[in-house]
């Protein structure tokens, strides 16, 4: 088995995708790539102004245009947006590209962290705390069937360091034709 050259990261807004995936790219010497801001940097607008110009139906066309042009042979960390994988063939495309892993984080860890980002994002930017609660239970139930099919399931981290270098090694792994365990 070969070592895959992309890695997709997935899971909800705030899980700690773009922060991890840096980490997790360092540790394997791949380039990391944001894709909501290879999403601005392609249409030259931000992610709010997509939103307010084409709504969610043609942000999520944009981003599945821009998923689906990456290079082929670019060793790459893929921070996805939180909805990436719920839209089209998303997920199956991340699947047979690469190696799909699911940050999974719990409701309170989320909160905690979505609180203070609210006004840099579009979906929840409007939200109270009870109603952003409400929001979050009911996105992330939507949304895990489709999280729950990638590759590998990383839960609840404290210590982002120490779970980049357990990825990075997981990757390394099955350069070498073996799984390790946890």
């Amino acid at each position: 088995m070969e070592m895959t050259s992309r890695v997709f990261l997935v899971g909800f807004m705030g899980s700690g995708k773009s922060t991890l995936g840096k980490l997790i790219a360092a540790e394997l010497g791949f380039s990391f790539l944001d894709l909501d801001q290879a999403i601005e940097e392609k249409y030259h607008n931000t992610i709010s102004e997509i939103f307010s110009l084409h709504g969610e139906q043609g942000f999520r066309e944009f981003e599945k245009d821009t998923l689906h042009s990456l290079e082929a042979d670019t060793q790459v960390v893929i921070a996805t947006g939180g909805g990436t994988p719920c839209f089209y063939d998303n997920m199956l495309w991340m699947l047979d590209h690469g190696l799909v892993i699911f940050l999974n984080c719990s409701v309170e860890v989320l909160m905690q962290r979505l609180q203070s980002e609210k006004e840099h994002r579009p979906l929840i930017n409007h939200l109270d705390h009870t109603a952003l609660q409400t929001f979050i239970e009911h996105k992330l139930s939507e949304r895990l069937p489709f999280y729950s099919k990638a590759h590998l399931e990383v839960f609840d981290f404290e210590d982002k360091v120490q779970t980049a270098r357990w990825i990075g090694h997981y990757v390394q792994s099955l350069g070498q034709g073996r799984e390790i365990s946890q």
